[in-house]
């Protein structure tokens, strides 16, 4: 867990971004985590081509979770000391929870807009340090045992060749996030073009529990799911943009 915690920080990096993102309501419920996390991680890349990725965070009070060193301590805020390895081109900006540059309290939902135009193909690493606040007797200090790092994240940057595949299959990139789910999630896909995008959720046995209908945009979209009220199982989402479709498989948990 204390990767998927500390790319709290990765999400509140303060550079020159010039917009921000909107903290997603849906994952106020969760007990603490991030969206995505190590497993599913951030939707892949593409050189020259304008690239846009969101992370969901909600931290815990017990600063053990973040680290086994912080037992006994209460975690107040997580400030972000740097991110190493972000591909050319690409910054992120945070949406703070204070008038402190980026700063994440517990117990609210925050968020971080990955934007820019990557420059260099390939894979790569992020190295993130984060800097837990605890409460220390009443009074809030900067953890003694200083900043984390953590790793198990990274951005995927794809050719030009990657581009002209990925316009011509139309949909790219697709996965639901989190994966497993308690009760909500995310279907995220990039579109080579905008146009109308017909998004349904399948049980195994072929049926239609969720269907919607959205305006695609050329590049990442995203579709809020609610699966709170089906029972806990494999279902299957569909995704179709004109004479392209794709099919996933999400897993919900309860």
């Amino acid at each position: 867990m204390k990767k998927l915690l500390l790319i709290s920080a990765f999400a509140a990096t303060a550079t020159a971004a010039s917009s921000q993102c909107t903290a997603n309501q849906l994952y106020a419920d969760s007990v603490y985590g991030v969206w995505p996390d190590t497993t599913v991680n951030f939707a892949p890349a593409y050189i020259n081509t304008f690239y846009s990725d969101t992370l969901q965070l909600l931290i815990p009070s017990d600063a053990g979770a973040l680290d086994p060193a912080y037992a006994g301590y209460t975690l107040v805020k997580v400030d972000l000391v740097s991110v190493d390895g972000l591909p050319p081109g690409v910054t992120v900006a945070c949406n703070s929870h204070t008038a402190d540059p980026c700063t994440f309290l517990t117990g609210q939902v925050g968020c971080g807009l990955i934007e820019g135009t990557p420059t260099e193909a390939g894979t790569f690493p992020l190295v993130i340090n984060v800097l837990p606040y605890v409460d220390f007797f009443g009074t809030v200090i900067a953890s003694p045992f200083g900043s984390v790092p953590f790793q198990g994240y990274e951005i995927e940057v794809n050719t030009t060749a990657g581009i002209a595949a990925a316009n011509v299959a139309g949909i790219s990139g697709a996965r639901n996030v989190p994966n497993p789910f308690t009760n909500r999630t995310t279907i995220e896909f990039q579109n080579g073009r905008a146009g109308m995008a017909h998004v349904q959720v399948y049980s195994l046995v072929g049926d239609v529990v969720w269907d919607q209908h959205i305006q695609a945009k050329a590049g990442l979209n995203k579709v809020n799911f609610d699966g709170s009220e089906l029972p806990a199982g494999v279902y299957l989402y569909k995704i179709g943009t004109g004479s392209n479709t794709f099919t996933g498989r999400m897993a919900l948990q309860r």
